[in-house]
Order: C-alpha cells, then sequence, then structure tokens
C-alpha cells in the first residue's frame, strides 16, 4: 500500500504481569509509568479494577487498597494507546544541511559545552565575523586564526 509520510511502524501493546502473595499491596516498577489511571486497564484474576477505589498510581508503582490474593501471574496491568514510538537519528548522522536556518541559537546552547576541542579545523573562517558595538563578536564560517587587537 502506498503512504504519504514516515514508514509506518507497530508498536507492540504493552502488558506487565504480576504474581499476588496475600500481603503485599503494591507492585512494580511496571514497563513504563502510565500517565494516569486512564492510560491502563487493571485486572486481578481476571476481574477488572476500578481506578482510585481499587488502586492508585504513583509513577511506575501500583498500589491496591487491598493486597491481591496469592496466586502465580494473577495481576494483569494493559497499557493503553501506546501512541509511537520515538525515533532517534544515529550519532553522527544529523548534518548541518538537515538543519533549518537559526535553529541554533545560544540560547539553545548550555554554557561551556561547546569548546574549542569540539569544533572541527577550518569549521569558522575570520572573513565571516563582525563586531558589535557592546564587544560581541558575530558570524559564520571557518576559523584560520582570530588576532584581537586592543
Amino acid at each position: 500500500m502506498s503512504y504519504i509520510g514516515n514508514q509506518v511502524t507497530s508498536v507492540p501493546h504493552i502488558v506487565d504481569v504480576f504474581s499476588g502473595d496475600g500481603g503485599t499491596d503494591t507492585f512494580g516498577p511496571m514497563v513504563r509509568s502510565p500517565a494516569g489511571v486512564a492510560a491502563i486497564a487493571v485486572f486481578i484474576s481476571g476481574s477488572y479494577k476500578t481506578p482510585g477505589i481499587d488502586y492508585t498510581l504513583n509513577g511506575s508503582l501500583i498500589t491496591f487498597t487491598v493486597a491481591p490474593a496469592s496466586a502465580t501471574n494473577n495481576i494483569v496491568i494493559h497499557h493503553l494507546g501506546n501512541g509511537t514510538s520515538t525515533q532517534v537519528p544515529s550519532d553522527g548522522s544529523v548534518t548541518g544541511t538537515k538543519m533549518a536556518v537559526n535553529s541554533i541559537r545560544a540560547n539553545n546552547i548550555v554554557a561551556g559545552q561547546i569548546t574549542g576541542n569540539l569544533i572541527a579545523t577550518n569549521a569558522i573562517s575570520t572573513n565571516n565575523f563582525s563586531a558589535e558595538a557592546n564587544s560581541k563578536i558575530t558570524g559564520s564560517g571557518l576559523i584560520g586564526s582570530i588576532i584581537f587587537g586592543g
């Protein structure tokens, strides 16, 4: 089938399974933290449990009002609406031509994270720089050598 856009990929349905022991009321961690009680469906021995009455959530932990009975794999939590998986580009695969003009500005860079050893040789040229009245240097291109005089 033809389509426009990113390739469609399926996301596996996430299910957490725990075993009750008749005394423990808190279980986890779950595979992922649900956004809230509406993001999961909880069953104990096949019986649906009502959020806020039968259980509460705290991050990736679920706490039942009454400890589930002792049984193997009797607590089943279905995660609903998994959405899509996040696609992360491979290290080193994002080049300058793939970035929008002015997409990285000074307020997007954490102080001290770009140092001389992280800038490729001849990555910035001096002929594209200008000094502003407040002594900031602006420009783009390749650096050969810069001499500042006073």
